[in-house]
């Protein structure tokens, strides 16, 4: 079964999952523009726990896999953090979110489990469940990424700099799809286990969903 194939029987499997993430009440308040600033500056909180996970977790999965494409596709994405939490950084400062808040802001369990999760498959893990895990849930992210690049200037009066860290995971994936299906072609050649692949994608994107509907308002 080649990763192309496999993924697109993910992808319909967690279809329900997809149109649930689409639905989330919370984006729905923000584009209406009914949130909160305090809501906004929530999501920095949870975004500035959850990006450097991600980026420690990308860097171990670096070196843990050290030969090609696994090694490039995990630096690249462990690159990818490294901007974005700059990015961040600039609309934590938009919204308010100073240091003193963030010294404050207390974490919500819900929205933490994903990158909990994140770190888990970095040490335990296979290349291909990463890859195959990441490939799903990059169309939901990256969707509601452009709703709030899209909203926040409208509504909340931010700049398109202020908004820099959506436009980053909101923008075409193509390359980065590529290089997760590669990943995912070399490993399943040597034998990985499509079952495991597919049960790394439907937790991320459980956990993707989680971390919506457990926002605070």
């Amino acid at each position: 079964m080649q990763a192309q194939a496999l993924c697109a029987g993910i992808r319909r499997d967690l279809a329900d999952v997809e149109e649930r993430i689409k639905a989330n009440s919370w984006l729905a308040e923000l584009s209406a523009g009914r949130l909160s600033t305090g809501a906004l500056r929530a999501f920095a909180g949870e975004q500035l726990q959850i990006i450097p996970s991600d980026l420690r977790s990308f860097e171990m999965l670096a070196q843990r896999f050290a030969a090609d494409p696994a090694h490039d596709y995990f630096a690249g994405l462990a690159a990818g953090e490294h901007i974005a939490l700059g990015e961040l950084d600039a609309f934590a400062a938009a919204v308010g979110f100073d240091d003193a808040a963030q010294r404050d802001y207390e974490p919500v369990p819900g929205c933490q489990v994903y990158p909990s999760y994140v770190a888990r498959l970095a040490r335990d893990g296979t290349a291909a469940q990463v890859a195959g895990a990441f490939l799903v849930n990059l169309d939901a992210w990256g969707r509601c990424c452009a709703r709030m690049a899209d909203a926040l200037p409208v509504n909340y009066q931010l700049s398109q700099a202020d908004c820099a860290f959506f436009r980053h995971f909101a923008g075409p994936a193509t390359e980065l799809e590529l290089a997760c299906l590669a990943v995912i072609d070399a490993e399943l050649a040597h034998g990985a286990d499509p079952t495991g692949i597919a049960r790394a994608a439907r937790l991320l994107q459980a956990y993707e969903l989680l971390f919506w509907d457990s926002l605070p308002r």
